[in-house]
């Protein structure tokens, strides 16, 4: 039987769940392939550490030229996370003609386009299932699934710790503080969650979805990104009154060229990821806990979603060893490069976030003073703004703020923040206006 070699550098949670899955379905693999998988070098950092599974101790390594220069080893295998050492490691593999699957979004959000531009100048392949949504295959469905349709937005909950929080502080009325510590004793965050929790981690997702989708060349930079660390349990329970659930959303959306462009301008790409008001009823409305889902609009298609556990060892193994059975096809076949990678050339350009145009849940925080409110109202109506529904609730206690929401109509982001520092510049604003986006997903 015919054989393809890998080598695996990284023997963590991930390694050890693609190892069992090799070692577990190995006959049903090679009944589908024709061929058998055949790990030959394990790379990790501690010979001596205790693992979950089982490994020929002559198959381990510490060192990672092993399985760049080993010349068995025909596809590499990189979970060793973060981006300078792993980026040495692809692109050790990709000069040497060997073909990479990886789980890193940080090193594709970061340097995709020089790990893309060398995969085709050797001819080799990259594979990527388990960077963004673990075990949910969206990088295959933008690739093949959808790659005739024509795709005009993405909303996705693509961070199952946040979600876990969020879940946690909607149905039990946590402040955040307390979710977040549940999450980190259950092992849904870890012990230092400032990635997940910034909305740093979703927008690195976002970079490697938006280039699929859309054909662009993102950096996390370019993402307009804010965390979930100022939300707070009233923001829940507006949500509810007003017909919404709230998350935190990746978004990437079409938007045509910008306005006064030269005929056959580029379009224009919305990318963001931040808390999100979106309607009760909706697909991404009822992802609860640790869970991922995606919703793709496209012109053929319409709306469609995945939906899975987005990390964890099994799931996200699985992803991995998809890749590496998709690879092995091709190998066996002579046909590398049968899936193309994304654009050399960006196909559309970032659209500013001054422009961002969506409706806005403002909450603000006012002196029981007559006038207040028509004040608010006026200098919103300066910068263009309408309002779509009012809520106040009066205080008990004289001398204490009250706490008055506005939902606004759509707005363009510059206009809304002009108006909220004019009106927090007022001495009855007793403290800084919170705004949250209202997505119709």
């Amino acid at each position: 039987m015919r054989e393809v070699g890998i080598g695996i550098a990284g023997f963590g949670v991930v390694g050890g769940g693609v190892l069992s899955i090799l070692r577990q379905h190995a006959g049903d693999i090679e009944a589908r392939l024709g061929g058998r998988i055949v790990v030959r070098r394990v790379a990790l950092r501690d010979l001596e550490k205790e693992r979950s599974i089982d490994v020929d101790p002559a198959l381990l390594t510490t060192r990672l030229e092993d399985l760049l220069e080993d010349p068995g080893i025909q596809v590499v295998v990189e979970l060793i996370g973060g981006v300078d050492q792993a980026f040495e490691l692809v692109c050790g593999a990709l000069q040497r003609g060997k073909h990479v699957v990886t789980a890193n979004k940080a090193l594709l959000a970061a340097r995709g386009d020089e790990i893309f531009r060398l995969a085709r100048a050797r001819g080799v392949d990259v594979y990527y299932e388990a960077a963004v949504c673990g075990g949910v295959p969206i990088i295959r469905t933008l690739r093949e699934a959808l790659a005739s349709d024509r795709i005009t937005a993405l909303h996705g909950i693509v961070n199952g710790t946040t979600n876990f929080i969020l879940t946690a502080m909607a149905e039990k009325g946590e402040p955040i503080e307390r979710a977040l510590a549940e999450a980190q004793r259950l092992g849904y965050a870890e012990a230092d969650p400032t990635l997940d929790v910034s909305g740093g981690d979703a927008a690195q997702k976002l970079c490697v979805l938006a280039q699929l989708a859309f054909g662009a060349a993102l950096l996390p930079a370019d993402v307009l990104t804010e965390g979930i660390m100022a939300l707070k349990p009233e923001d829940f329970r507006w949500a509810r009154e007003f017909g919404y659930a709230l998350k935190l959303l990746a978004v990437a959306r079409r938007c045509g060229p910008a306005e006064g462009a030269a005929p056959g301008a580029q379009d224009q790409l919305e990318a963001r990821v931040h808390p999100a008001f979106i309607p009760a009823g909706s697909l991404l409305a009822g992802v609860r806990g640790a869970m991922n889902a995606v919703v793709l609009h496209s012109e053929a298609l319409g709306a469609s979603m995945l939906y899975g556990q987005g990390a964890g060892a099994m799931p996200t193994g699985s992803a991995v060893v998809s890749d590496i059975i998709d690879l092995t096809r091709n190998i066996l076949a002579g046909s590398p490069g049968r899936v193309p990678l994304p654009p050399a050339e960006p196909l559309v350009s970032v659209r500013p976030h001054a422009e961002v145009r969506c409706a806005y849940y403002l909450n603000f925080s006012v002196q029981d003073a007559p006038g207040v409110l028509a004040r608010i109202a006026s200098q919103l109506a300066a910068r263009h703004i309408s309002i779509a529904a009012v809520q106040q609730r009066e205080q008990n206690d004289q001398g204490q703020p009250v706490p008055l929401v506005i939902v606004t109509h759509v707005a363009r982001e510059a206009d809304l923040r002009a108006a909220i520092a004019d009106i927090d510049r007022d001495p009855t604003t007793l403290a800084p206006t919170r705004l949250i986006r209202i997505e119709s997903v």
